[in-house]
């Protein structure tokens, strides 16, 4: 016969697994920071990237975008997603590359529907002298839409000035 101190123990231990598995697979919190580093791994650029590898990518960070989404940096402001990619497509990286990472990354569920994140930018650049990369480093804030069982990026802003290069 068990004692009821058991049964206690392993109903505890039995909730505790329970609430773990639902934080690491199916917290929408967890899910949105995963999606944010998933862009900001598109967003990097890898040192002598082919134009065929270029293209795959942005059309990566397509999928995270909603057709209406607005950018807005300092002053500058793009309204769509065509806008977006052709602006990320016309621009030339340096050829060592860039790493961009999205650091203390905070994410809000407003609704089934709405979340916002806010986090800090982090852009690497190597130096070409063999030192240490430079990092430029800007806070964000971004809005998020759930269409069709995925969240895409409705709006951007970058608080401050984009920095001088």
């Amino acid at each position: 016969m068990k004692s009821s101190g058991t049964i206690y123990v392993g109903a505890t231990f039995a909730l505790l697994a329970a609430y773990f598995s639902y934080q690491w697979w199916f917290n929408p919190s967890r899910a949105l920071k995963q999606q944010m580093g998933e862009v900001a791994a598109v967003l990097s650029v890898p040192a002598g990237e082919s134009d065929v590898a270029r293209i795959a990518r942005l059309a990566q960070l397509g999928r995270h975008l909603a057709d209406n989404v607005r950018v807005r940096a300092g002053d500058a402001e793009i309204s769509s997603r065509d806008a977006i990619l052709g602006a990320a497509n016309a621009w030339k990286p340096p050829a060592t590359g860039i790493d961009v990472r999205f650091v203390d990354t905070q994410v809000f569920i407003d609704s089934e529907s709405e979340a916002r994140a806010y986090m800090s930018v982090e852009v690497a650049t190597p130096d070409p002298r063999g030192g240490q990369p430079a990092v430029d480093r800007q806070e964000a804030g971004v809005r998020l839409t759930k269409k069709d069982g995925r969240w895409q990026i409705t709006n951007v802003e970058l608080k401050g000035p984009p920095p001088l290069r």
